[in-house]
């Protein structure tokens, strides 16, 4: 994340908690115009921005920033809230954990995914990443409220796992490709039952898949019972496959 995002995020933060938009606004930009974050926030009452007006003096291309005298309320806690969930996966780090867990979860049922079983595309898919990478094993995982649920699987992985020691709950909570090139030299996942036990998972490289409002419901993974290197071309690769799947998803939904 950017300084400015980060500091777009803290203005909102502190805006949500009560802080007067007229204070908060030039400590962290000024006289700049708003971008389509809080304007987008504002429009859902999550934040109380003030209104600008046209002016003539000043160096910001004619514009000079006037906060009028009376800014918008802000809204209560809870409105607040729901006005920020309408932002979807943008607005997560402004909910509380249990209110984005709920709206990550409400998003994951919208796709349909946990109860219309295998599907062609989605196992084609799985297969090319399982025979690309000659790795043990590939899946498409979905992250439900406590388990993981395999989608499409091919390797010896169960079908269902608890949520708290599968891996790909990790690349869900980071948003971002997770690689362990070898799961005993990580503490994070030394001491892994799938790591110290069946599948015995060695390696892992897995993307994180979305559902509607950008929240992350699952993975494309693939998992060997060898530590590996994971070059560039091959995060390319398995870049390249999620994208496949994530355009279904998107499809469908």
């Amino acid at each position: 994340m950017s300084n400015e995002s980060e500091r777009r995020l803290e203005l909102a933060a502190l805006v949500v908690a009560g802080m007067d938009p007229r204070e908060a606004w030039p400590a962290y930009f000024g006289q700049t115009k708003f971008s389509e974050f809080e304007l987008h926030a504002y429009l859902h009452g999550a934040l109380a921005l003030p209104e600008f007006e046209q002016g003539h003096a000043g160096g910001n291309g004619g514009r000079s920033a006037v906060p009028r005298s009376q800014p918008r309320p802000l809204a209560p806690p809870s409105a607040r809230e729901d006005a920020l969930a309408g932002l979807g996966a943008a607005g997560r780090f402004l909910l509380s954990p249990g209110r984005a867990e709920e709206e990550r979860l409400r998003s994951l049922g919208e796709t349909d995914l946990l109860h219309t079983g295998r599907e062609e595309i989605f196992d084609r898919v799985v297969s090319m990443a399982k025979e690309y990478f000659g790795v043990g094993a590939a899946s498409l995982s979905l992250i439900a409220e406590n388990a993981q649920f395999l989608k499409s699987v091919v390797g010896p992985l169960n079908v269902e796992t608890p949520r708290e020691i599968a891996l790909c709950t990790h690349t869900v909570r980071e948003d971002s490709m997770l690689i362990i090139n070898d799961t005993l030299t990580d503490d994070r996942f030394a001491n892994n039952p799938l790591v110290v036990g069946e599948p015995f998972i060695r390696f892992y490289a897995g993307y994180p898949l979305h559902g509607p409002r950008g929240w992350n419901i699952g993975t494309l993974c693939v998992i060997d019972q060898q530590p590996r290197e994971f070059s560039p071309s091959d995060q390319q690769v398995l870049r390249t496959l999620a994208t496949i799947v994530q355009n279904n998803i998107d499809a469908r939904t």
